[in-house]
């Protein structure tokens, strides 16, 4: 009896009413978000695109990294060298740069003999402060050993000059900045520094025996860091 009763609870009426209501609600739904569906075609065509798009910006952001760093290493490569040494194209000139821990004794000497000498106690090539490197002078018929003539013909730089400088691997430019280098004559045992050195600068005073071959005086070459 009671399976009858719940068979017979919803009437014919009932069942055409609620696929009425039905029908109603869907209708409802699909007016209600007819835009949305209008759009899923759209959405579904643009699809391809929105991920050639993702892609496309992946791929720009991984060319422009590869890119950044072809170009660091280029860099480096370019500024990248192997022995300590000085180079002063205008004036012809190529030695290594040694250093000498006994600046005033024997062991400055035979240094000198090896190439240009940097001043232990003054800032290394590249750094902060004043590099200054040594190096010999020799008189006009005086042969062509060693490093004797090295830096004879330093007077004849002239502001705009580049000194190049491998120190440590890296290459340094300084260019010289003097007007008048025939001035930058002073006297055996003045204060280099006090003369040349500027704060916060990175500079380089490159300086021999003057005249060439005689320890009556020194001439400085002042020049300043375009890293």
């Amino acid at each position: 009896m009671s399976t009858k009763k719940e068979e017979n609870f919803f009437t014919k009426k009932d069942k055409i009413l609620a696929r009425i209501l039905m029908v109603i609600f869907i209708f409802f739904m699909v007016v209600v978000n007819f835009n949305q569906m209008l759009k899923i075609p759209v959405f579904i065509r643009s699809v391809p695109d929105i991920v050639h798009y993702k892609i496309s910006s992946i791929k720009d952001e991984f060319e422009a990294e590869e890119t950044e760093k072809e170009e660091g290493e280029d860099e480096n490569e370019n500024n990248h060298c192997d022995e300590n040494q000085v180079t002063i194209n205008a004036i012809s000139i190529q030695a290594p740069v040694v250093e000498s821990y006994s600046p005033y004794g024997s062991g400055y000497k035979e240094a000198l003999n090896r190439g240009v000498v940097h001043f232990s106690y003054s800032a290394y090539p590249g750094e902060e402060g004043l590099s200054i490197l040594l190096g010999h002078s020799a008189p006009s018929g005086w042969p062509d050993i060693r490093y004797d003539r090295i830096f004879t013909e330093i007077d004849k730089l002239k502001e705009g000059d580049v000194i190049e400088i491998c120190y440590n691997n890296k290459i340094h430019n300084y260019t010289v900045i003097d007007e008048e280098i025939g001035k930058e004559i002073y006297e055996v045992g003045e204060d280099v520094v006090s003369i040349f050195h500027e704060e916060n600068k990175k500079e380089l005073v490159v300086m021999t025996c003057w005249p060439p071959g005689s320890i009556e005086g020194r001439i400085g070459i002042r020049a300043v860091i375009n890293d």
